[in-house]
């Protein structure tokens, strides 16, 4: 329950999540959650732009929060408990049976318990809503991440940042993450390699010394969904170069072919270590092709394998990355990969890892990226998706100008 800023008066949360209503009938505002609008007995509006002052109540008693945050527009499931408790929520809102399990809206079955300011409560129907609504979260309660709404205890979103990330804060809200389905040593795998697929390899290297953590990532395309992960900070680089070996030959072994994957390395600094140890280990021992950068027109220097990352490449992955992850085009199924994202942030003009943070897993997706806009000349299921999949949704093409002589 949050304070009235005007008379300090607990105000109501309303069922729909829209409106807070003043329990003070001398005072009287109604906040609306979607434009943000307060009105009084008097008829007086006004424009809140923060709920600086504002307390809500918690199981540690009345706590300040960072804000309430619109979360899009979805469909939502109306729960009714006894005692005429009611809630209407995502189907993804975490209440709590007590003070330490957690369940969702959608996992509630008629009969089970829910904690309220209270006691527990029973939930006695559910009703499904045909139709979407804006929803809202309140963000960053304090001391618990935990909040009373209508008497049911509810589990906030507990990410809000105030850097610049590279992807919109309320996006990496809303990402979970999953568990593997295998674990091969340190290698984390999402999903079964199809042989209708193609996949994308990418190894960002490392001294192996205990420092910088290596990291690989694997993506499948034309769906741009992550199939695999790994990150050390004290293998070799002839272990690493080992790993990335054994990944491509899983991936074989499960399409039973080779034509469908491509990997490469980043070849910055201690990549040319790495390059050394490919050359040596033999190209030809790791499945697949190995794919470079094209060589950039008025290049002087000798050629090298693999991508070299500068300032502009990097941004310029950045700004594809950004595009399809908040667009839903490209799938992040890993929790340490979006742990990593949620500290990527602005650093002058570029981005990097937030300080005492690590960005590898970031780093070798862009690299992927990066793979992706060379094979997208080379497979038109790529070039098709890729295209497409890196723009904006909501781009709207100009208008095109008409000339005349008249």
């Amino acid at each position: 329950m949050i304070h009235c800023q005007y008379c300090n008066t607990p105000m109501l949360i309303f069922t729909s999540m829209q409106y807070m209503q003043c329990t003070n009938k001398y005072c009287g505002v109604k906040w609306s959650f979607d434009n943000k609008l307060i009105e009084n007995n008097s008829g007086m509006k006004e424009l809140r732009k923060n709920t600086k002052g504002y307390k809500i109540l918690t199981p540690n008693g009345f706590q300040p929060f960072a804000g309430v945050s619109m979360m899009g527009e979805k469909y939502v499931i109306k729960l009714i408990f006894e005692h005429s408790i009611e809630l209407k929520c995502t189907f993804n809102h975490k209440l709590y049976v007590d003070l330490t399990t957690v369940v969702t809206a959608d996992e509630l079955r008629i009969g089970d318990t829910i904690l309220t300011s209270k006691g527990n409560v029973r939930l006695v129907a559910k009703e499904i809503v045909d139709f979407i609504e804006p929803v809202y979260d309140v963000i960053e309660v304090s001391n618990g991440h935990r909040y009373y709404t209508n008497t049911l205890l509810s589990s906030n979103c507990k990410f809000l940042v105030f850097d610049e990330t590279l992807i919109n804060s309320i996006k990496l809200s809303q990402m979970d993450g999953k568990a593997p389905i295998l674990n091969m040593g340190q290698v984390r795998w999402y999903k079964k390699p199809l042989p209708q697929y193609t996949y994308c390899v990418a190894l960002d290297p490392s001294m192996g010394t205990g420092g910088d953590y290596a990291a690989i990532e694997v993506f499948e395309l034309p769906t741009y969904e992550q199939v695999a992960e790994w990150q050390h900070n004290t293998t070799s680089i002839p272990g690493q170069i080992k790993i990335l070996t054994d990944i491509c030959k899983y991936i074989q072994y499960e399409c039973n072919q080779t034509n469908n994957i491509y990997w490469s390395v980043e070849n910055n600094g201690i990549g040319e270590a790495a390059l050394i140890v490919i050359n040596d280990f033999g190209e030809e021992n790791i499945p697949g092709l190995f794919i470079s950068e094209p060589m950039r027109k008025g290049h002087v220097r000798k050629f090298r394998k693999g991508f070299n990352t500068t300032y502009s490449t990097k941004i310029t992955a950045c700004s594809r990355l950004k595009t399809m992850i908040e667009n839903d085009k490209m799938i992040i199924c890993s929790k340490p990969f979006i742990s990593e994202l949620k500290g990527f942030i602005a650093s002058g003009s570029s981005f990097q890892a937030k300080t005492g943070l690590t960005d590898d897993l970031v780093s070798a997706a862009l690299l992927a990226i990066r793979m992706m806009s060379v094979l997208k000349d080379w497979d038109p299921r790529v070039y098709n998706t890729f295209t497409q999949m890196s723009h904006d949704e909501n781009y709207e093409i100009p208008m095109p100008i008409f000339m005349s002589s008249i």
